[in-house]
């Protein structure tokens, strides 16, 4: 009876953020409006940040291995080999694929924009976008840290940045947000069940590095529109999934962090993950079992 009632807690939790999320960009995307100069000064604020870190480098120790939670779903394998810095094949990148990525980016960027105006031009927004000490958004560079952990044995680094941190009005609870894009078919976010599993594991890495985040909001947007006249029949474009991290679930990545690391240590190769092979840059050297 009690993991019954915790079950419908969590989904009664989930589908009342993800509604005020959706109700919060649904409300900013159908508003016309001039520009802030205060948001804009802020924005501008950001990427002066930015290009100081071009110089001024994030910098993570080396003095023991390093993971990211972009990285928490990737094979051992290929763990062990980037923290050995084994050679990667050589992988000549379409130009339609230059256009997508960087497509991505700027409708990236276009939601942190409207984060921040939505917060301003709506009435009663349920979010806010959490404030970083020096004023600036909590999102992307600005949030980026590193935690040192001590593991099965293991010392181990978990580093990162994530897509921003929001404040939920209700009840002040911080919420951690993970905006994906999708560019194939009109309907690939509509038909989405759940967020992907990649993309949970992401999170329960960020769960990791920022201890004070355990519930997030992972949001799809399809890049490719219905027809500008279907209106309100429009195939839907904009979801999100909620997710609340269990201390299981965080101690079961620990647990894989640090079986690599006692892998990286000991020289010995971690096996191979085949339904993992895709995207990894390293299957020459791991066809030859290197």
């Amino acid at each position: 009876m009690a993991i019954t009632k915790k079950v419908t807690r969590d989904r009664s939790r989930g589908t009342e953020l993800i509604k005020a999320l959706k109700r919060q960009f649904n409300g900013i995307h159908s508003m016309d409006h001039f520009e802030d100069l205060e948001i804009e000064k802020l924005l501008l604020q950001q990427k002066q940040y930015e290009v100081e870190l071009i110089e001024n480098r994030f910098v993570v120790p080396n003095d023991y291995p390093k993971f990211s939670p972009s990285g928490a779903s990737k094979c051992k394998r290929e763990l062990f080999y980037k923290l050995n810095r084994a050679k990667k094949d050589k992988a000549p990148k379409p130009p339609f694929q230059g256009r997508w990525t960087k497509n991505a980016t700027g409708v990236h960027e276009q939601r942190q924009r409207d984060w921040l105006y939505s917060e301003k031009l709506l009435h009663s927004p349920s979010f806010l976008v959490a404030r970083m000490p020096n004023g600036l958004p909590a999102w992307e560079k600005n949030v980026q840290a590193y935690r040192l952990f001590e593991h099965n044995g293991q010392k181990f680094y978990i580093f990162g940045m994530m897509d921003g941190i929001l404040e939920y009005q209700k009840d002040g609870s911080r919420i951690g947000w993970e905006f994906k894009t999708k560019s194939t078919k009109q309907d690939s976010v509509e038909k989405k069940k759940g967020p992907e599993p990649h993309h949970k594991q992401q999170e329960i890495g960020y769960s990791l590095l920022f201890p004070d985040l355990k519930e997030f909001l992972i949001t799809y947007e399809s890049l490719a529109k219905d027809d500008w006249r279907s209106a309100d029949f429009a195939i839907e474009d904009l979801k999100s999934f909620y997710l609340e991290v269990t201390e299981e679930q965080k101690e079961k990545l620990l647990d894989k962090y640090a079986e690599v690391a006692e892998a990286v240590e000991n020289g010995e190769l971690p096996p191979q993950e085949r339904s993992k092979c895709l995207f990894c840059p390293y299957k020459t050297i791991c066809l030859e079992g290197k």
